[in-house]
């Protein structure tokens, strides 16, 4: 809870914005791996297909999640109670770490 003699907030809308920004580009990450899996489908057959399908999938997933998730930030600074989505992160960390090794396996192997 703030007081009344201390500082007001730096950016009370943008964090939540900027975080927004960021998730668009994770997606827009994914679509281009999910793209790269597709061009390689001809030379590491089924296995390219079902790469860019789990990449596509993830892609949806962080896309309509998102607006909610922004709005939800929005609410919170005002209310002062946001706090960072840890699971959400670990889990997508997770996914991302998998996907990664699985190209790279793809493309060199």
């Amino acid at each position: 809870m703030r007081h009344t003699n201390s500082p007001p907030l730096r950016d009370p809308g943008l964090q939540p914005e900027r975080t927004s920004l960021a998730w668009s580009r994770t997606v827009l990450g994914y679509l281009v791996v999910a793209t790269i899996c597709l061009k390689a489908a001809p030379h590491v057959g089924p296995v390219g297909i079902v790469s860019a399908v789990a990449y596509l999938t993830v892609a949806v997933a962080i896309a309509c999640s998102t607006a909610t998730r922004y709005d939800k930030h929005v609410r919170g600074m005002h209310s002062e109670r946001s706090h960072p989505p840890f699971r959400r992160v670990v889990s997508l960390s997770t996914a991302t770490a998998a996907l990664s090794v699985h190209l790279l396996w793809l493309l060199i192997g």
